[in-house]
């Protein structure tokens, strides 16, 4: 059978199927993607709002559409429930976290702060809806300013990460911060625009040249980003503070200040600190680490380095120029081997995807395979 009489017989299948039945399939898809990004989350809260009654409309057959039952299903507000706007009310008080450029507060000059946040949310154009939208979203408003919104943020990693930046390393290619508000524990992230094209949209359709222009540009970058040195005597983490993150079963905090690799290793694998499994791996270590990787420094991670998160633009000659990263929550000072970790979350026995065979010679497997092949083990066993 040919693959596009396949793909036609799929679609009559589809198409068969009823309104209730496509519901219960695009809910079964949003929560499995919210599980695989955060095992556990708390799926009652972002569940589709009057789930049982949508459902039940949903079975019964539905009449001739007349023009009122037309005006009825426009003005629903079903697809507003899936929206973090939801939680923006001019009722409610705005706090400033950070300061706003000129830029974004020219934005909100005309009327009462709350009032006049609200009305430049509805006025956005939506950039991007997480599983869960009503956790977190991206747009674009006026000029060329983003707003990533999140809700119930518990640190403002990525907002000082961008403040750090910008003052330390202001030739990483990344959103320059604009100002940072909180209403009703949405934390709105004000940044500068970059592309929307994402090396994740154009990744499948580049040849070897192409790739591999992206991988020295990307290393190029990672280069400067890692000469940031963690400052003597400070806690890995967010610059500001914020601790580790580990997002290996579920997001995981430091509660106590990390100081040095080992500490860092305890705080990945607790279940695993003086047991038998962890001496037999230090000693793995000691005749295949060479001596020069034994001094592990540590240096400024982005933490979540995927297709995802870069953004490119058409340079000429066929090439693509890399325009920015994005996402800076998991970042921070972390041990040098540990991007390469990070950028592989992803990596299975399943994966289809060359991206990983063209990952920056700074954090390759040249450099660092034997720290990824101890830390694979490492998780592997954890509780």
């Amino acid at each position: 059978m040919s693959k596009r009489k396949r793909l036609e017989e799929h679609g009559d299948a589809g198409s068969k199927q009823s309104k209730a039945a496509r519901f219960n399939i695009h809910t079964l898809k949003r929560l499995q993607k919210a599980v695989a990004a955060d095992p556990e989350i708390d799926l009652t809260s972002d569940f589709p709002k009057d789930y049982s009654k949508r459902l039940s409309e949903m079975r019964i057959p539905l009449p001739s559409p007349t023009i009122t039952t037309i005006t009825a299903a426009t003005t629903s507000g079903s697809d507003t429930e899936e929206d973090i706007r939801v939680f923006l009310m001019p009722s409610e008080p705005t706090a400033i976290i950070f300061p706003l450029a000129d830029s974004v507060r020219s934005l909100l000059a005309d009327a009462d702060m709350s009032e006049a946040l609200v009305g430049l949310m509805r006025r956005c154009e939506i950039l991007w809806k997480s599983p869960f939208p009503r956790k977190k979203m991206v747009f674009k408003c006026d000029g060329n300013i983003v707003i990533k919104a999140i809700k119930n943020a518990l640190d403002y990693t990525e907002y000082t990460t961008l403040q750090y930046l910008e003052v330390h390393k202001p030739t990483v290619p990344a959103p320059r911060p604009s100002g940072l508000l909180r209403m009703n524990d949405v934390s709105l992230i004000f940044m500068t625009y970059t592309s929307t094209t994402t090396l994740a949209d154009i990744w499948a359709w580049l040849d070897i040249s192409q790739k591999k222009s992206i991988q020295d540009q990307l290393n190029q970058i990672l280069t400067d980003l890692r000469s940031l040195a963690n400052p003597s005597g400070t806690s890995l983490g967010g610059v500001c503070g914020e601790g580790c993150k580990d997002v290996r079963r579920h997001l995981r905090r430091s509660t106590e200040p990390i100081l040095t690799v080992k500490d860092f290793k305890d705080f990945l694998f607790p279940s695993l600190r003086a047991s038998i499994f962890a001496e037999f791996i230090s000693r793995l270590q000691q005749p295949y680490v060479p001596p020069q990787q034994l001094e592990i420094r540590c240096v400024f991670t982005h933490g979540d380095l995927r297709p995802d998160n870069i953004t490119v633009e058409p340079s000429g000659d066929r090439q693509f120029r890399i325009t920015g990263l994005l996402d800076w929550e998991y970042s921070g000072f972390y041990p040098e081997y540990h991007e390469l970790i990070k950028s592989t979350n992803g990596l299975g026995p399943s994966a289809d995807d060359d991206w990983y065979l063209f990952l920056p010679k700074c954090i390759s497997l040249e450099s660092y395979g034997m720290w990824w092949v101890l830390d694979y083990a490492q998780g592997a066993f954890m509780e």
